[in-house]
């Protein structure tokens, strides 16, 4: 028998040692806790007390319930319908929720709604949820839409269903929509109003499209004319290119009125800028209106240089008047201090006469009245 501690005994008692410890190491894994994380350790505090164990299926179960969505993660909110959202107690909500539903309404949905509107409580909430209802249907399906609307205006006369459902329908067709405005049997009023607002909404999105249409068929939209509308929406946006479209203009009241809503919106803007415009427009008619309108609006921040703009009208009628305009409130308020701006005016002798006596037959009203 071979010795141990010869060189085959060494290699057979390393190979034992060698196997004896790793059954050792196994048996001892298997039979020793696993980790926990400490995160893993509160929420099995947190939801079934403190471990009573620390063996490997505790912390397996523990991490597999750490790990479970909850409840409330794996629910999904309902779909919201139009019953739901007009029961939201915020008009702002309400108002919102519908608008996302509608603007995804199939027709079939749409005529849904309106039944359920119908059938809807008098009141504020149900003429908003009907003239949204409208405005769908008609870019849905504008002709009958509106021809819907045209029967409910001629038993009640109520024009607005009308006009929302044209309004509709002038968001995908609007040459077809002002056409067939144009062309029903109601009075002219309710016909200008419905015009109206389908060449409003069209100048927002297309004005330039908005104004060659409207001059070529010449629509009938109220006050101010349909120059005056276009450069009113036109201007909001661009109002250096609502004024070069305005130049072209034939000349007469119409264009005056359009650089008047131009001007008024460039002031909203950039009132540095339409100040710059209206210094470089020839002299005539219409610098004095832009002119006019100008001082009108710089009043709002500097009364003083609202005169001096008023001074340089050649018109005395118009001169007057914007300076009154301008006075107005500093009269109201303190009428000495407005005496005072007048005489430091630039004004003419007559205007300055004239505004005077505006002023002093103000006063003698206001103590008629047991003013100051």
């Amino acid at each position: 028998m071979s010795s141990i501690f010869t060189k085959d005994g060494l290699l057979i008692l390393a190979a034992v040692a060698l196997v004896a410890g790793l059954v050792g190491f196994i048996a001892g894994r298997s039979g020793a806790p696993e980790p926990v994380s400490p995160a893993a350790s509160q929420v099995s505090t947190a939801v079934h007390g403190p471990r009573k164990g620390s063996g490997v299926a505790d912390a397996e179960e523990i991490v597999a319930r750490a790990r479970q969505p909850s409840a409330s993660q794996d629910k999904k909110p309902p779909t919201m319908t139009l019953s739901d959202a007009f029961a939201l107690a915020d008009p702002k909500n309400r108002e919102r929720e519908m608008g996302n539903i509608l603007a995804a309404a199939s027709l079939p949905d749409v005529k849904k709604g309106l039944d359920w509107a119908l059938a809807l409580p008098e009141g504020f909430a149900k003429l908003d949820a009907l003239q949204r209802i409208m405005d769908r249907w008609g870019q849905l399906d504008g002709p009958a839409a509106a021809a819907y609307g045209e029967q409910v205006l001629a038993s009640t006369g109520r024009s607005d269903l009308l006009e929302e459902a044209l309004r509709g329908w002038g968001q995908t067709d609007p040459t077809a929509s002002l056409g067939y405005a144009q062309s029903m049997a109601v009075g002219n009023d309710v016909k200008r109003s419905v015009s109206r607002g389908i060449i409003r909404d069209w100048a927002d999105r297309s004005p330039q499209a908005a104004a060659s249409f409207a001059a070529e068929n010449q629509v009938e939209v109220g006050r101010g004319g349909w120059p005056g509308l276009v450069a009113d929406r036109w201007s909001k946006q661009d109002p250096s290119s609502a004024a070069a479209w305005a130049a072209s203009l034939p000349e007469g009241d119409a264009q005056r009125r359009a650089y008047d809503e131009v001007v008024q919106n460039w002031c909203d803007l950039n009132i540095q800028s339409a100040a710059a415009f209206v210094a470089s427009q020839p002299a005539g008619p219409n610098k004095e209106v832009m002119v006019s309108t100008l001082a009108r609006e710089v009043a709002k921040l500097d009364p003083p240089s609202a005169l001096q703009w008023a001074s340089t009208l050649s018109d005395p009628v118009m001169q007057e008047d914007t300076a009154w305009s301008i006075m107005r409130r500093s009269v109201r308020n303190d009428p000495a201090a407005a005496l005072e701006l007048l005489q430091k005016s630039s004004l003419s002798a007559p205007v300055q006469q004239a505004i005077s006596t505006r002023i002093t037959a103000r006063q003698n009203e206001g103590q008629n009245n047991g003013g100051p």
